[in-house]
Protein backbone atom coordinates (compact mmCIF):
# COMPACT_ATOMS: atom_id res chain seq x y z
CA UNK A 1 0.00 0.00 0.00
CA UNK A 2 1.82 3.02 -0.99
CA UNK A 3 0.37 6.12 0.09
CA UNK A 4 1.18 8.45 -2.97
CA UNK A 5 -1.26 6.24 -4.81
CA UNK A 6 -4.87 6.37 -2.91
CA UNK A 7 -7.81 8.83 -3.22
CA UNK A 8 -8.96 11.04 -0.99
CA UNK A 9 -11.79 8.79 0.42
CA UNK A 10 -8.98 6.40 1.16
CA UNK A 11 -6.95 8.81 3.04
CA UNK A 12 -10.03 10.23 4.79
CA UNK A 13 -11.24 6.65 5.88
CA UNK A 14 -7.52 5.69 7.08
CA UNK A 15 -7.57 9.18 9.19
CA UNK A 16 -10.63 8.16 10.65
CA UNK A 17 -9.66 4.64 11.36
CA UNK A 18 -6.18 5.45 13.05
CA UNK A 19 -8.44 8.31 15.46
CA UNK A 20 -10.67 5.18 16.03
CA UNK A 21 -7.68 3.05 17.11
CA UNK A 22 -6.16 5.72 18.77
CA UNK A 23 -8.89 6.47 21.13
CA UNK A 24 -9.48 2.43 21.84
CA UNK A 25 -6.00 2.46 22.43
CA UNK A 26 -6.33 5.03 25.64
CA UNK A 27 -9.02 3.17 26.32
CA UNK A 28 -7.64 -0.33 26.73
CA UNK A 29 -4.46 1.22 28.73
CA UNK A 30 -6.60 2.82 30.98
CA UNK A 31 -8.33 -0.78 31.53
CA UNK A 32 -4.98 -1.81 31.86
CA UNK A 33 -4.03 0.65 34.72
CA UNK A 34 -6.93 -0.37 37.04
CA UNK A 35 -6.12 -4.36 36.32
CA UNK A 36 -2.62 -3.61 37.39
CA UNK A 37 -4.19 -1.49 40.17
CA UNK A 38 -6.23 -4.81 41.32
CA UNK A 39 -3.41 -7.16 40.71
CA UNK A 40 -1.33 -5.03 43.56
CA UNK A 41 -3.91 -5.04 46.08
CA UNK A 42 -5.17 -1.44 45.50
CA UNK A 43 -8.74 -0.51 44.39
CA UNK A 44 -10.44 0.75 41.10
CA UNK A 45 -10.00 4.52 41.39
CA UNK A 46 -13.74 6.42 41.88
CA UNK A 47 -14.69 8.68 39.28
CA UNK A 48 -15.51 12.19 41.31
CA UNK A 49 -18.85 13.92 40.03
CA UNK A 50 -17.73 17.84 40.90
CA UNK A 51 -14.33 18.98 41.72
CA UNK A 52 -13.21 18.56 45.78
CA UNK A 53 -14.34 21.74 47.79
CA UNK A 54 -17.59 23.30 45.67
CA UNK A 55 -20.73 23.52 46.73
CA UNK A 56 -23.43 21.42 45.48
CA UNK A 57 -25.16 23.46 42.93
CA UNK A 58 -28.89 24.76 43.61
CA UNK A 59 -30.87 23.93 40.21
CA UNK A 60 -32.89 26.87 38.58
CA UNK A 61 -31.18 29.73 41.12
CA UNK A 62 -28.28 32.04 38.94
CA UNK A 63 -25.24 32.67 40.68
CA UNK A 64 -26.68 35.68 42.92
CA UNK A 65 -29.43 33.66 44.27
CA UNK A 66 -31.97 35.23 43.02
CA UNK A 67 -33.35 34.49 39.25
CA UNK A 68 -35.60 37.24 37.21
CA UNK A 69 -38.44 36.46 35.78
CA UNK A 70 -38.11 35.51 32.07
CA UNK A 71 -38.28 38.06 29.59
CA UNK A 72 -37.87 41.06 32.56
CA UNK A 73 -35.04 42.16 31.31
CA UNK A 74 -35.79 42.81 27.75
CA UNK A 75 -39.23 44.22 28.20
CA UNK A 76 -38.61 48.02 29.50
CA UNK A 77 -35.54 48.44 27.10
CA UNK A 78 -38.16 47.15 23.93
CA UNK A 79 -40.89 49.04 24.92
CA UNK A 80 -38.84 52.25 25.15
CA UNK A 81 -37.25 51.57 22.06
CA UNK A 82 -40.55 50.89 20.36
CA UNK A 83 -41.74 54.08 21.79
CA UNK A 84 -38.94 56.14 20.39
CA UNK A 85 -38.79 54.33 16.69
CA UNK A 86 -42.59 55.68 16.53
CA UNK A 87 -45.24 54.58 13.76
CA UNK A 88 -42.61 53.34 11.49
CA UNK A 89 -41.89 50.61 14.07
CA UNK A 90 -38.40 49.04 14.11
CA UNK A 91 -36.58 45.78 12.84
CA UNK A 92 -35.19 43.33 15.22
CA UNK A 93 -32.48 43.34 13.35
CA UNK A 94 -32.20 47.08 15.13
CA UNK A 95 -33.29 46.38 18.14
CA UNK A 96 -30.79 43.43 18.64
CA UNK A 97 -28.13 45.66 17.78
CA UNK A 98 -29.19 47.90 20.12
CA UNK A 99 -30.04 46.27 23.25
CA UNK A 100 -26.82 43.70 22.57
CA UNK A 101 -28.70 40.80 22.47
CA UNK A 102 -29.30 38.00 20.17
CA UNK A 103 -31.88 38.53 17.44
CA UNK A 104 -33.31 34.93 18.38
CA UNK A 105 -34.09 36.39 21.77
CA UNK A 106 -35.65 39.08 20.51
CA UNK A 107 -38.00 37.05 17.93
CA UNK A 108 -38.62 34.99 21.16
CA UNK A 109 -39.70 38.00 23.30
CA UNK A 110 -42.30 38.94 20.82
CA UNK A 111 -43.92 35.56 20.25
CA UNK A 112 -44.06 35.23 23.83
CA UNK A 113 -44.00 38.00 26.47
CA UNK A 114 -44.74 40.42 23.58
CA UNK A 115 -47.69 38.78 22.26
CA UNK A 116 -49.45 39.61 25.53
CA UNK A 117 -48.30 43.20 25.27
CA UNK A 118 -51.64 45.71 24.24
CA UNK A 119 -50.33 47.98 21.39
CA UNK A 120 -47.46 46.10 20.27
CA UNK A 121 -48.31 45.36 16.24
CA UNK A 122 -46.46 43.50 13.93
CA UNK A 123 -46.39 45.97 10.92
CA UNK A 124 -43.96 44.29 7.96
CA UNK A 125 -41.46 41.28 7.96
CA UNK A 126 -39.42 41.29 11.59
CA UNK A 127 -40.53 45.07 12.01
CA UNK A 128 -42.68 45.40 14.92
CA UNK A 129 -44.10 48.75 16.48
CA UNK A 130 -45.76 50.01 19.37
CA UNK A 131 -49.40 51.97 18.63
CA UNK A 132 -50.32 54.36 21.66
Amino acid sequence: MSLSNLSSAQLAQLISLVKEKESLQTKLDRVDQALRSLESGGSVPKRRGRKPGRPPSVKGAAKTGKRSKRGKRLKEPLLKALKSAGSSGITVKELAAKLKVKPGNIFSWFYTTGKKIKGINKIGEARYALSS
